[in-house]
């Protein structure tokens, strides 16, 4: 018998919160008595924690998976994650390798499934460098955007208790992590269902001794509410950057979509913002391509970009997704589509220039995520890790190394 602990390798794809869902289910392992290891050659367990969202990233997802099959002679094989709860019978006749297919939730249960012991509660397992956390406070989503399959995939809204996320930013604190991302769905909604809400959830954070930095991430315009905004104006460990999914700002397309708005509330929404909030970050998402949109509707995007200057944007291309409402209207075609995607990456990107350049020679404070070969990537506050731009410093021009986790002043 093989009493050696099984060692488990997890390649997680797609967002954040599949991270999260990463660490907690890893957390499960380690306690099972599991070694969490970064290699395929070595591993007992190979666990693909996938995403479903839209077309490429289930293919992206099935690629991942293809290339673990040369290790069955040695790991048995489980998927889980967004591809499977709607896709299950196809994958299963597709790929009968794979020795166990699972969900998005009760990772406990997984974590029972192939250690066969009993789960021990606990904290999940870190996978992010040691200057921040995601702190996943919510599931699913209540909205029924006309483009989206999260609400198929992941179900209704359900915020997690507030005492349970408390417990787990004070034990990443007392590790000495610094900054603490907050994501779902819509964390602007957090707590509508457990008689709280994210205002309440902001103030029990930021009274945790150890907790430098909240950030928050997914706040959806018509609930950026007057008393959020003064809360993030005036708490000062709550970092000045949203996220904000705007995804349009024609009126017709965004009614379309199933959102309300309008170029003009947007641009009163940010103005607002930007009084309350001085010197606040915000970055947004942009769809083109959505059914029916049309070259005017297009360049009306355009122009919003333009005159409201956010800082950072990151911009897709619609896609269709079955059991969507917006499925059976009449598609925009797939080059227009990719065409429409470079036009507005193009006004972003200038957009983005203008900012640096006048940054140029500006000193200013970051945080180290990592150093690799003598390079050190860092963060101010107005970057969020692994989606917005970030500061590399080479280590040879520096009177001493940086050391991940740590503050620094710099000139840029």
């Amino acid at each position: 018998m093989n009493l050696l602990p099984k060692k488990v390798c997890i390649t997680t794809l797609g967002c954040d919160k599949n991270r999260a869902d990463s660490e907690v289910l890893a957390g499960y392992l380690q306690r099972a008595g599991c070694q969490i290891i970064g290699n395929d050659d070595e591993a007992d367990i190979l666990i693909v924690n996938t995403c479903g969202f839209i077309n490429s990233a289930r293919e992206e997802s099935i690629n991942a998976i293809t290339a673990k099959l040369p290790h069955k002679s040695h790991a048995q094989l489980v998927v889980c994650g967004c591809i499977v709860p709607n896709n299950e019978q196809a994958l299963k006749e597709g790929l009968p390798e794979v020795d166990l297919w699972w969900g998005t939730k009760d990772y406990e249960k997984l974590a029972e499934q192939l250690t066969k012991k009993p789960a021990v509660a606990g904290e999940k397992l870190l996978s992010t460098p040691s200057s921040y956390v995601y702190i996943k406070i919510a599931d699913g989503c209540n909205r029924r955007c006309a483009f989206c399959t999260i609400p198929l995939i992941r179900g209704n809204y359900v915020s997690r208790p507030l005492a349970e996320i408390v417990s787990e930013v004070q034990h990443f604190a007392s590790l000495g992590v610094p900054e603490y991302i907050l994501v779902a769905q819509d964390v602007t909604m957090y707590g509508f269902d457990i008689q709280t809400n994210l205002v309440e959830l902001l103030r029990a954070i930021t009274a945790i001794d150890g907790v430098k930095r909240v950030r928050l991430h997914y706040c959806y315009p018509e609930l950026l509410t007057d008393s959020l905004l003064a809360e993030i104006a005036t708490n000062s460990r709550i970092v000045k950057y949203l996220d904000i999914p705007f995804q349009h700002c024609n009126a017709r397309i965004l009614k379309l979509m199933g959102r309300r708005g309008d170029a003009e509330t947007y641009r009163a929404l940010i103005e607002k913002i930007r009084t309350v909030i001085p010197g606040v970050t915000l970055r947004a998402t942009m769809m083109v391509g959505f059914p029916t949109e049309t070259e005017a509707e297009f360049n009306e995007l355009l122009d919003f970009l333009r005159k409201v200057k956010l800082d950072y944007v990151g911009f897709f291309a619609y896609s269709r997704e079955k059991g969507t409402t917006a499925y059976v209207m009449e598609q925009v075609n797939a080059a227009v589509k990719r065409a429409r995607l470079r036009a507005a990456e193009r006004v972003q990107q200038a957009i983005l220039d203008t900012k640096l350049a006048n940054e140029r020679g500006q000193m200013v404070h970051v945080v180290c995520d990592s150093v690799v070969d003598g390079v050190a990537r860092c963060r101010t506050a107005a970057q969020s890790p692994e989606v917005d731009p970030c500061i590399y410093v080479d280590q040879d021009d520096i009177n001493e190394p940086l050391i991940v986790g740590h503050e620094y002043d710099i000139r840029l």
